[in-house]
């Protein structure tokens, strides 16, 4: 039987006049409460980027050594963490390994570059508090001349 595009075809849903559930329901007008607002100004803060100083001012040194570090600690993560899944999950140990070697030498990469770039910027000092308290000392130097047997007077 041919189906005409001009007709249109029912599904038994067509409205037959009024719905008998709105003939009992009673919706009454009801007027919203009326609620008292004061008009509040929002608080103002400073901007605090307005401190920072440009990063066009950056040392070309500071920032070269920070995107190094930056790229050797993403490969150090991804090396280490990629070995440990190939291992754990696809039993991979040469490529796990290899994987794993690669980052652990990114990481000391990362460490040297600090190292190198904090020796640079405290003018040859580590500074990270490994060295001897006393290094230098005149008190060094006695028993360096004394000998180790010989008692120290510690005494100013």
């Amino acid at each position: 039987m041919p189906h005409d595009d001009d007709e249109e075809v029912g599904f038994g849903l067509e409205e037959s006049g009024p719905n008998p559930a709105e003939e009992y329901v009673d919706i009454p007008e009801v007027d919203p409460p009326s609620v008292r607002t004061r008009e509040v100004d929002p608080p103002t803060v400073r901007n605090p980027a307005d401190d920072l100083t440009d990063p066009a001012d950056v040392d070309a040194d500071v920032l070269t050594a920070f995107w190094t570090a930056v790229l050797y600690a993403n490969v150090a993560l991804f090396g280490v963490s990629f070995g440990l899944m190939l291992i754990g999950f696809r039993a991979q140990w040469r490529w796990g390994g290899a994987a794993i070697l690669v980052g652990l030498l990114a990481g000391v990469r990362v460490y040297q570059t600090h190292r190198a770039f904090k020796r640079r910027d405290t003018g040859g000092e580590d500074g990270d508090g490994d060295d001897e308290p006393n290094a230098g000392s005149d008190t060094d130097e006695r028993v360096e001349a004394e000998g180790e047997d010989a008692e120290i007077d510690t005494a100013p």
